[in-house]
């Protein structure tokens, strides 16, 4: 083989090779674009999320803060209704 047809058929595979690398290329960046599409997806889904557990904590807290209220006025009206029975009890007497 002469030096023409080899240098000729080392082009060939060269461009062969180049265009498979090419192809590969498109289909990793495809791949990547996908990819982060996905990420910002989830992204979104986390921010989402994180919006919604901040509410259900301040839902949480303020029935705590009620509940807290509640039992106050309770253990207020236990005391109230003990000492009118002391009362009741020392009128009796």
């Amino acid at each position: 083989m002469d030096e023409k047809k080899l240098a000729e058929l080392i082009r060939s595979v060269i461009k062969e090779e180049l265009q498979e690398t090419n192809q590969i290329i498109r289909a990793l960046r495809d791949g990547q674009e996908e990819l982060k599409a996905q990420m910002e997806g989830l992204s979104l889904d986390v921010h989402k999320l994180h919006g919604e557990l901040a509410a259900v904590r301040q839902e949480r807290q303020r029935d705590r803060d009620v509940s807290d209220i509640r039992a106050g006025r309770t253990e207020r009206e236990i005391l109230e209704i003990k000492s009118r029975l002391d009362h009741l009890e020392q009128q009796d007497n």
